[in-house]
């Protein structure tokens, strides 16, 4: 087999029901945001020390998948974004966050290796996420697979700050130097 076709030299691609569709089509925009977001969900578990972040990751790269099938198909007998889903992500989140003191205010993403890549994943997520709110306004797009799209930003943002903690790297805040509240 043969990794290119040559079927997209001339700026269109498919999906599952539909063929010829240029390749900066709001779905496919979409597609390459959710690809992205897998690839950088996949480089935070290779750097991750921790089984339980791995294996979780692992998970959710799962679910991408699961929404890339989602959006690449016009078809029924797809798998789709369920509300088991997002109460699972959820349920980890309030599980993280007993783990974690409250946050009063923004912090900067970063600190150790694991928690600075799961914040990178955090605003890869965001951007696929803008990407699907672009594409629900011209094409339907399931309530579920918006709502834990955007459950994935807060669960990367927790899972860095676990991290954080695990590792007893303090977390920095702004200072906003600059700011006059005169």
């Amino acid at each position: 087999m043969v990794c290119y076709t040559c079927a997209g030299d001339n700026g269109t691609t498919s999906i599952l029901g539909r063929c010829n569709i240029e390749k900066d089509d709001e779905r496919i925009e979409a597609l390459g945001c959710f690809d992205e977001l897998n690839s950088v969900i996949g480089v935070a578990a290779a750097f991750s020390d921790s089984k339980d972040a791995v294996s979780l990751l692992k998970s959710i790269q799962d679910d991408v998948h699961t929404i890339c099938a989602e959006l690449a198909a016009e078809l029924d007998a797809m798998p789709r974004i369920t509300e088991k889903h997002i109460e699972r992500i959820e349920r980890i989140v309030d599980d993280a966050e007993k783990f974690l003191e409250p946050q009063m205010s923004f912090i900067f993403p970063g600190g150790g290796r694991e928690a600075a890549l799961l914040h990178f994943a955090r605003t890869v997520a965001r951007r696929a996420e803008r990407q699907l709110v672009r594409l629900s306004k011209t094409t339907e797009v399931s309530h579920f697979l918006l709502k834990y799209t955007n459950r994935l930003s807060s669960l990367f943002h927790v899972m860095a700050r676990v991290e954080n903690k695990k590792a007893n790297v303090r977390e920095e805040k702004p200072s906003y130097k600059y700011f006059n509240k005169n």
